[in-house]
């Protein structure tokens, strides 16, 4: 799925999910319900003790309007004269009498005690008692305070009977509690409504944001396939973007040095081929047209002809092996014994160097010895292969090494590894040249005139690389003059 595709999906989500939430929140809010209801329960279950002649206290009137679903928080049962029998109403005590007639809605206060007055109607109080009318004082300080105003309700609990019980009770905390229940919906639905417009606003400009930078990666991109190489990709946007884009630059530039090295080399192929052909096609032409008068120089020239020849073979040999060693992304290996291997290179090097002149000197670890100091388990390679980089080495170190020089072979541990080591004390690699003494068809400023062809250290290159292993050529370890190559195994 497209990455615009996959925002349009989030953005269109964030969208309409608010608008079915709201749905939903309007679907579910409970209406307000009418107090009436649960008040009529409430006085019928009263009614219920009452005629069962059971006594009625706090408790079971809490009790019977927790049956009704009816929260009560402050109450009073009251005889039909206003005596107050039970209250928890903190200014109506129990044992004092109220004015029934002062029992209307009132402002949000406190019940003010006065001079007891007899009550209303014909009813007249007990001696000794005390009436005390409902007369609200807002008391000092609390207008302030959005405590909700009270909204008593005073009810006969048994209509039919003059002498039945009233009840007082406040049915303000029934709408609290519906009041704080949909509030809480409504706060709740605003707050995903914001929270899912904001991620809507935050997912268009990421989108708008992202959508950019990959247009303007993929119209820079299409420059470069078309062979710009120059051309350079500016990433923008977030740092992923930015960083892929330095990704592709890294790319474009090992591909521009690829190319680049593929130009000098086909350059390389292309004059030393022609040059030997040429001199080839010039001699075979003398002696076609008779221009040797002598045999001396008849044989001159055919000599000339079978060197160039010979040098022909084998470069198309070097070639043909350096394609070979490069195409191949596997190659067969089997377990050999090291040790085995150098000494047996070492003496077929030894020989070698006897007919250049040169001195060989062959063996293990830093003092060269006949034994290895070291254990040397099997290691897997391709033998012939690591036996052609082995013998390009050496030969590098007779042609560079001086008349009487020293060349030193050996298997050494190199940083907890095995490590086959080639030194010399020859002029040793100019710094200009180290950068490129691995590439094919490049000779150095000391090999300029050698005959070599620039495909010895490729191949090195190229067998160490095929076996995971590392090679590098520079100064030598122990500081003298010269120069040491390492092919480092893992």
């Amino acid at each position: 799925m497209r990455l615009k595709t996959q925002f349009s999906i989030l953005t269109g989500a964030v969208t309409i999910l608010p608008l079915v939430f709201m749905v939903m929140f309007f679907g579910f809010q409970q209406a307000p319900k009418d107090p009436r209801v649960p008040s009529r329960e409430f006085i019928d279950a009263l009614a219920a003790r009452q005629r069962a002649g059971e006594a009625i206290t706090l408790a079971s009137i809490q009790a019977d309007a927790a049956g009704a679903e009816l929260e009560l928080k402050d109450v009073a049962l009251l005889q039909p004269d206003g005596k107050v029998l039970l209250s928890t109403f903190s200014h109506i005590l129990p044992g004092t009498f109220i004015k029934l007639t002062d029992l209307t809605p009132f402002s949000r206060g406190v019940v003010k005690p006065e001079s007891p007055r007899p009550p209303a109607g014909n009813r007249t109080p007990p001696a000794g008692s005390s009436s005390v009318p409902l007369s609200i004082t807002p008391p000092s300080g609390e207008q302030k305070q959005p405590s909700p105003k009270p909204e008593l309700r005073l009810m006969s609990i048994d209509p039919k009977s003059e002498d039945s019980y009233l009840i007082l009770f406040d049915v303000q905390p029934f709408w609290n509690k519906q009041d704080i229940r949909n509030r809480n919906i409504l706060f709740i639905g605003l707050f995903a409504l914001v929270l899912f417009m904001v991620s809507g606003v935050i997912s268009f400009f990421i989108l708008r944001s992202i959508s950019r930078a990959i247009r303007n990666l993929e119209k820079d991109a299409a420059i470069v396939a078309t062979g710009d190489l120059d051309h350079e990709v500016a990433g923008s946007g977030n740092h992923e973007i930015l960083l892929l884009a330095k990704s592709i630059n890294l790319m474009r530039l090992n591909l521009k040095d690829m190319l680049m090295r593929r130009s000098k080399m086909l350059m390389g192929v292309s004059h030393d081929l022609k040059t030997p052909i040429a001199l080839i096609q010039g001699y075979a032409d003398a002696l076609a047209d008779e221009v040797a008068a002598d045999e001396a120089t008849k044989r001159k020239y055919l000599a000339i002809i079978q060197d160039k020849a010979k040098q022909l073979e084998d470069l198309t040999g070097e070639i043909i092996d350096f394609l070979k060693i490069d195409g191949e992304g596997n190659i067969a290996v089997a377990e050999v014994d090291i040790a085995e291997l150098v000494k047996s290179l070492g003496s077929r090097f030894e020989s070698d160097a006897r007919l250049l002149k040169r001195e060989l000197a062959w063996g293990f670890g830093d003092e060269a010895a006949p034994e290895p100091p070291f254990a040397v388990p099997a290691v897997p390679m391709n033998r012939l292969l690591v036996e052609r980089a082995l013998e390009n080495l050496v030969t590098n170190s007779f042609k560079y090494s001086h008349a009487a020089g020293k060349i030193v072979f050996r298997l050494i541990q190199h940083e907890g590894k095995l490590a086959f080591s080639v030194a010399d004390d020859g002029s040793g690699i100019a710094e200009e040249d180290a950068p490129y003494v691995f590439d094919a068809f490049y000779r150095g400023s000391h090999a300029r005139d050698d005959g070599g062809h620039g495909f010895g250290l490729t191949v090195v290159k190229a067998a160490a690389d095929l076996h995971g292993w590392t090679v590098s050529i520079g100064k030598r370890r122990d500081g003298k003059p010269g120069t040491e190559a390492l092919l480092v195994m893992r």
